[in-house]
């Protein structure tokens, strides 16, 4: 059985919020720890700027289109499959820049494979139709402010019809999640009730 290299298992327990694997006893058997500079700095991103939660090939939009099967294909290698809404249109690119730079530096050495000039393309066309959708005019309401300033320091503000009002609790609460995970400043319980009774207001009135 083909044994993984140490920094692709630190990958794959970040990925799925467990620790790594403590290093071998001085003289046993094992693989080599990963030391370098290099995968020092893999390790380090990969602790702070990898999808929490993740999804199942078959729960993804168009999931037996090609743009699908890259995704799973190229995405899975490191961390959990994430959703395509996870991030807006404006954000997608600058995203997949930065995960294409990360699996390039991982080729090679680290066995991983990587996606041709074309393959790139057809993913990135797939993660912007299948994009979260924005919001182009935020309405009115109490908790818009706190909504707009807390939210916006990660990503472009969604759109309040992007859920359903029964669904936005949990999201926001993903997000809480999330920012913990990426060592982001969270919000105070206060703030996140007023983000909530915003957009389920606002989700309501939309719909």
């Amino acid at each position: 059985m083909k044994r993984l290299h140490p920094v692709l298992v630190v990958l794959a327990l970040a990925a799925c919020g467990k620790p790594a694997p403590a290093p071998p006893a001085a003289g046993g058997q094992g693989a080599a720890q990963p030391t370098g500079p290099q995968e020092q700095r893999l390790i380090a991103a990969a602790l702070i700027a990898l999808p929490p939660e993740g999804l199942t090939a078959e729960s993804l939009p168009d999931a037996r289109s090609r743009g699908a099967q890259l995704m799973v294909a190229y995405c899975t290698q490191c961390h959990a499959l994430p959703s395509p809404a996870t991030h807006a249109p404006q954000d997608w690119p600058s995203v997949a820049r930065r995960m294409w730079i990360r699996i390039d530096m991982m080729h090679g050495e680290l066995g991983v494979a990587v996606p041709t000039s074309a393959d790139r393309v057809q993913l990135l066309g797939y993660l912007l139709a299948n994009a979260l959708r924005v919001a182009e005019n935020l309405p009115a309401g109490a908790g818009r402010n706190v909504f707009q300033e807390r939210c916006s320091r990660c990503h472009t503000l969604p759109d309040p019809r992007s859920h359903s009002p029964a669904d936005w609790p949990t999201v926001v609460m993903r997000m809480e999640r999330n920012m913990e995970r990426m060592k982001v400043s969270g919000v105070t319980p206060q703030q996140a009730q007023a983000i909530i009774l915003y957009l389920e207001g606002a989700s309501r009135r939309g719909s």
